[in-house]
């Protein structure tokens, strides 16, 4: 396959990391505020915040589990329509109509109704979501296939990813406030739809090398023995809790702490989106000059130095809380997008060097382990924020 891609086939691909991004940032930041708003605030409770806590990491347990089994699923399929193209095509229907479910709850008050509700409409659509993501995740070492080339797609999927994430910050709150959950869903859920249709016109895959792939078995064993794969794992894990606590927490900060409206939410978010879309390149100018390896881990320290600026809000007298949160989550944003570009370019070299151990190509499966971690980062920080919040 030819190494070099056209700006046509980076821009129309990466264009599903717009659309996944808007739905996941939309559904992160506002599923948990929708179904418990703070109580001082004149909105239905639909369920307990710490009930809603628990049934969140029942579902995203069960998600985690079987995200190598939708990777090894992916990569051992044979189908006219390849091994990737399947799953994107027939997956992103229950996405979207699971995703606009999650907004009708059937109860008005919290109760058993509204919670199995809950667990049956969110468990449809993260399930359906990972088996979108995983696949289109791994197809990136097949789309470029040299270290440069995955450097700048996945800078290109990072840049549009934001632009998915600046997308939710300037339309979801105003659709939340003046539309309601319902109509902010179906928003979202059109405009993923045109994003993931305007992938699958350049999606391409490598051939399969082996006509006898590896049992889910025998890859998970062969998985557990790359350390440098589980390193990836490990600090993907520790990264997305965070961030997830992050989204989760914004609402309430940015209303409880910072003391703006809820509109103001969008504001922030695009302070965050814009920042680090402006510095984006930047990682893609260090990558061609460091290791990738000393990149990530300086983007992982400046990530945990960055973030822990937030405890600070209100302490700074002469410095209004707006500003001074502004700034705080500027300074994370270079750092997020760095750690998002680069870990993601450092799964190819490694299912690469998988190969070299294996002889089998197992992109999907890697990059399903690796949403598995992620999975649990969710897990974590669904139970670490209602604990913080009572």
């Amino acid at each position: 396959m030819s190494n070099s891609l056209s700006f046509k086939q980076k821009f129309l691909y990466s264009s599903t990391s717009a659309g996944v991004n808007l739905i996941f940032t939309t559904v992160s930041t506002w599923l948990l505020y929708f179904w418990a708003p703070p109580l001082d605030l004149a909105r239905p409770h639909y369920l307990d915040v710490t009930l809603i806590g628990v049934l969140l990491t029942a579902g995203r347990i069960w998600d985690a589990l079987i995200a190598p089994a939708i990777g090894h699923w992916s990569d051992t399929i044979h189908t006219p329509w390849g091994r990737r193209r399947p799953f994107l095509i027939f997956a992103t229907p229950v996405m979207l109509i699971s995703l606009v479910l999650l907004w009708t709850p059937p109860a008005p008050s919290s109760g058993s109704v509204n919670a199995i509700y809950f667990l049956v409409v969110s468990i449809a659509f993260y399930t359906s979501f990972h088996l979108i993501g995983i696949p289109y995740d791994s197809s990136l070492p097949e789309m470029a296939s040299t270290a440069s080339e995955r450097v700048s797609l996945s800078m290109w999927k990072n840049l549009f990813g934001t632009f998915g994430v600046l997308i939710g910050a300037l339309l979801v709150a105003p659709l939340f406030s003046s539309l309601g959950g319902l109509g902010m869903g179906l928003v979202v859920a059109g405009l993923g739809a045109i994003s993931i249709l305007l992938t699958l016109t350049v999606l391409r895959e490598s051939p399969v090398l082996s006509t006898h792939p590896m049992t889910l078995r025998a890859s998970i064993r062969a998985t557990l023995r790359n350390g440098q794969f589980l390193r990836l794992c490990l600090s993907n894990l520790l990264v997305q809790t965070a961030y997830a606590i992050l989204l989760a927490n914004l609402p309430y900060f940015v209303t409880l702490v910072v003391g703006q409206p809820e509109t103001a939410v969008s504001l922030f978010q695009g302070v965050v989106v814009i920042t680090m879309m402006v510095s984006a390149p930047l990682w893609s100018w260090l990558s061609r000059r460091y290791l990738q390896r000393r990149l990530l881990m300086g983007a992982t320290w400046g990530l945990a130095v960055t973030i822990s600026l937030n405890f600070a809000i209100g302490m700074f007298p002469g410095i209004d809380n707006p500003i001074a949160a502004a700034i705080s989550l500027a300074s994370v944003a270079p750092f997020l997008g760095g750690y998002s570009i680069l870990i993601y370019a450092m799964m190819g070299s490694v299912v690469d060097y998988d190969e070299m151990l294996t002889g089998h190509r197992r992109e999907a499966f890697h990059y399903g382990t690796f949403s598995l971690s992620a999975g649990i980062g969710m897990s974590l920080s669904s139970l670490i924020v209602p604990q913080l919040f009572q």
